[in-house]
C-alpha cells in the first residue's frame, strides 16, 4: 500500500468506520478488508504490515548516522563531504514546519508524522476487524490482538516523543463527526491511552513475556508493553509537557506520583519474569575489567537470554560500525570515516575515581557545570581525587568511559594489531577541522560503544542489534520518577544497582531531593549515551520558551559544544586546550518538539479554527 502523505485527524476518521476505509476502494482489483480478514494468512500478513515502520535506529538515518546523538550534547557529526547528512543540515538552523531534515527522514512526503499516523490507522483497522476475522485458533486471535495493542501503543509513544500532542481517537471518527469540535488532547491523556493499550496486552494470557527466536525478536511482548508504560508516563510528567499543558503544581505532583507507581510496578514485573541487569560475560578472555558485561552487551552478536537477561526489545539486523562511524587514520589501510564523535561535554560526564575505586565524584558541579564562557566549573572533590585539567586522562574514571569513548593514547585493535589512538594535532588519528574530509575527529575523541574489542573492517565482526529497550533504562526511569516524587530511597537503590554493575561505588548517602534529581540525570547521561535517550531527555526537561530557566539549563547548552585540541610537545608531553567551536543551530526553544507538517497544521486549522502547530514553528 502506498504511503498516504499526511494522515491526520481527517484520515483517521476513515479508520472509525470500516465501510469507509480507504482500503475498501479497489478500482485496480485489490482485495477488500473483508477479503483480507476472511483469510487467516492474509490476516497475519496485515498484522505483519503493522510492524513495517518500526525504525531500525542506530546508523539508519540519512548518511548512516545516529542523528539524535549529534543533536544534543553527546556527539558531533563530522560531515566534510557528507554535508547532506541530517545533522549537518540541522546545524544550519534552516529547518521549518514545511521542510525539516530530521522529521522528513526520507522526504517531505514520507516523514515521522505521516509514517506513524499511517501505522496508527493500520493498527486501529486491525483491532476493529480481528474479533470477526477468520483465524486458525482463538489463541492465535488473542495473541495477534494483543500484539496490535502494543504496536498501537508504540506508534503513539513515537508520536508523543517527537511531536507532543496530536489529534487522536482510538475509535476513529464517525461519518457525521463535526470537526469544528475537535480539540487537542493533553499529553497526559495520550499517555493514559498508551497505558490502556499496554494493559490490554499484558492481560492477554497468550502474549509472551520474552521471545528467544532471533527471527521473531521484534514481535511484541508483555515486557515491551511495560517499557512503553514506563517511558510514556515519565515523559508525560516531565517539565516540558507540564508547562505546555499548564498543569497546576498539585497536578504535576500527582503526575510524578503516578509515574513513580507505574515505573515501580514495571521494574517489579520485569524482574519477576526473569529480566535482570547483565553482570556476567560469555567471553571472559575478550571482555575484561569492571565494565566487561556492559561492553559485551553492546558488541556481542551471540548473546542469548541466558547470558543477556537485560535486553527487552531489540532489532533483527546486526550493526556494523567499523566501516563507517568509527575512526579515521592517515596510515591504516581501509580505515573508515569518523561519523559522530563524542564531544567534551560527554567526556566530562564520567565521574572521577579514587585510586582504589572506592570513592567517586562528579567532575563538574552538577548544579552549574559550566560558566558563562562554557569553561568547566570543576568539583573540588574531583580535583582532590587527582583530576588535573593539564593531564585530564591520568586520573581513574568511571569504567564506562573506556568502553564508550576513544581518547588520545587509548589502545584499540585494528587488522590484528594493537594500536594507540593519536588524536593530537598531526597525529595519525589527529583532530582536524579541514572541511574537505570526514575521516577525522572534530572533537579529539572517537566513538567506541558499539565496537567490540576485536572488531575491525577486515574480520567481519559485527555489533549487537539495536536495543530499543533494556532493563537499565527502565530502572533509571523509576529512579527519576522516584526522585521527583520524593521517594529518594527507591531512586538511590535503582541508581546504585546500575552503578554496581560496572564497579562504581554507591551514591553518597543523605542526598537531598534536588541533589538526587541531578545525580539520576547524570547517571542516565552516562549509562544510556548514544542510545537516543539524551536527545529527548534534554528536551523534556526544558520548557518551550526562550526565557525559561529549564531551557537555559538543558537544551540551550547543546547549541555550543566543546572539543579537546591536544598538542604534542617536543618532550613527548601534551598540552590540552578546550575550544567551544562547534555550533548546533537546532537547539532553540521551539526545537523541544518537531513541527507537525505545515500542510497538516493548516488542514486542522481549517477544520477547527484552532492552532495545532507546535509552539514557535
Amino acid at each position: 500500500m502506498k504511503m498516504i502523505r499526511y494522515i491526520g485527524a481527517f484520515l483517521l476518521a476513515v479508520a472509525g468506520a470500516p465501510s469507509c476505509s480507504l482500503l475498501d476502494i479497489t478500482p485496480d482489483g485489490r482485495v477488500t478488508l473483508e477479503d483480507i480478514f476472511a483469510d487467516p494468512d492474509m490476516t497475519g500478513a496485515y498484522l505483519n504490515g503493522c510492524y513495517n515502520d518500526i525504525p531500525t535506529k542506530g546508523t539508519t538515518y540519512y548518511w548512516v548516522c545516529n542523528a539524535p546523538t549529534a543533536l544534543c550534547d553527546e556527539g558531533w557529526y563530522v560531515y566534510g563531504t557528507l554535508a547532506d547528512g541530517v545533522p549537518a543540515r540541522m546545524y544550519l538552523g534552516t529547518a521549518s514546519a514545511s521542510s525539516h531534515p530530521l522529521r522528513d527522514y526520507v522526504s517531505e512526503e514520507v516523514n515521522y508524522y505521516s509514517t506513524y499516523m499511517w501505522q496508527l490507522r493500520q493498527t486501529t483497522t486491525f483491532l476493529q476487524y480481528i474479533d470477526g476475522a477468520n483465524v486458525r485458533t482463538e489463541a492465535e486471535r488473542n495473541r495477534w490482538r494483543a500484539e496490535a495493542h502494543v504496536l498501537r501503543a508504540y506508534y503513539l509513544s513515537e508520536m508523543l516523543k517527537w511531536f507532543g500532542s496530536f489529534a487522536y481517537n482510538p475509535n476513529g471518527y464517525s461519518d457525521d463527526f463535526d470537526y469544528m469540535t475537535l480539540t487537542k488532547p493533553t499529553v497526559w491523556w495520550i499517555a493514559e491511552q498508551i497505558d490502556a493499550e499496554c494493559t490490554a496486552a499484558i492481560n492477554t494470557a497468550e502474549l509472551p513475556w520474552r521471545i528467544d527466536v532471533a527471527a521473531d525478536q521484534l514481535r511484541a511482548t508483555k515486557a515491551l508493553a511495560w517499557c512503553l508504560k514506563s517511558k510514556m508516563y515519565l515523559f508525560a510528567a516531565s517539565p516540558l509537557f507540564a508547562d505546555i499543558d499548564e498543569y497546576t503544581p498539585a497536578e504535576q505532583k500527582a503526575h510524578w506520583q503516578k509515574a513513580f507507581e507505574v515505573n515501580q510496578e514495571a521494574v517489579r514485573e520485569l524482574e519477576a519474569h526473569g529480566y535482570a541487569l547483565k553482570t556476567t560475560v560469555d567471553d571472559p578472555a575478550l571482555y575484561t575489567g569492571p565494565a566487561a558485561a556492559y561492553q559485551e552487551l553492546f558488541t556481542s552478536t551471540s548473546l542469548t537470554s541466558a547470558s543477556d537477561p537485560e535486553t527487552i526489545w531489540q532489532g533483527r539486523g546486526q550493526q556494523r560500525y567499523t566501516d563507517h562511524n568509527y575512526i579515521g587514520s592517515n596510515t591504516w589501510s581501509l580505515s573508515s570515516r569518523a561519523g559522530i564523535v563524542p564531544v567534551q561535554e560527554l567526556v566530562d560526564a564520567y565521574e572521577v575515581l579514587s585510586a582504589d575505586g572506592a570513592t567517586a565524584e562528579p567532575l563538574l558541579n552538577l548544579a552549574n557545570p559550566y560558566n558563562a564562557d562554557k569553561s568547566p566549573n570543576y568539583n573540588p572533590k574531583a580535583k582532590a581525587l587527582g583530576y588535573d585539567e593539564n593531564d585530564p586522562y591520568a586520573a581513574p574514571r568511571d569504567p564506562r568511559l573506556a568502553v564508550t569513548i576513544i581518547r588520545n593514547g587509548d589502545p584499540l585493535y585494528w587488522k590484528g594489531e594493537t594500536k594507540y589512538a593519536e588524536t593530537f594535532v598531526g597525529g595519525d588519528n589527529g583532530i582536524n577541522d579541514d572541511s574537505s574530509t570526514d575521516r577525522f575527529t572534530r572533537t579529539g575523541y572517537y566513538f567506541r560503544k558499539y565496537v567490540g574489542p576485536r572488531d575491525d573492517i577486515d574480520n567481519g565482526n559485527y555489533s549487537a542489534p539495536w536495543k530499543y529497550f533494556r532493563l537499565a533504562e527502565i530502572k533509571l526511569n523509576l529512579a527519576e520518577a522516584a526522585a521527583e516524587a520524593g521517594e529518594l530511597a527507591v531512586a538511590e537503590e535503582q541508581v546504585n544497582a546500575v552503578r554496581r554493575r560496572v564497579g562504581m561505588p554507591d551514591l553518597p548517602a543523605g542526598l537531598s531531593q534536588e541533589e538526587m534529581i541531578l545525580r539520576v540525570r547524570q547517571e542516565r547521561r552516562v549509562e544510556l549515551c548514544y542510545e537516543e535517550c539524551r536527545y529527548f531527555d534534554v528536551r523534556r526537561w526544558s520548557e518551550a520558551y526562550a526565557a525559561s530557566k529549564l531551557f537555559k539549563e538543558n537544551l540551550e547548552p547543546c547549541g555550543k559544544l566543546t572539543s579537546m585540541w591536544i598538542t604534542k610537545n617536543e618532550d613527548g608531553t601534551f598540552t590540552y586546550e578546550r575550544r567551544v567551536s562547534l555550533i548546533n543551530n537546532s537547539t532553540h526553544y521551539y526545537d523541544v518538539l518537531l513541527p507537525i507538517p505545515q500542510s497538516e497544521a493548516q488542514m486542522l486549522y481549517t477544520l477547527t479554527k484552532k492552532t495545532w502547530q507546535n509552539y514557535g514553528w
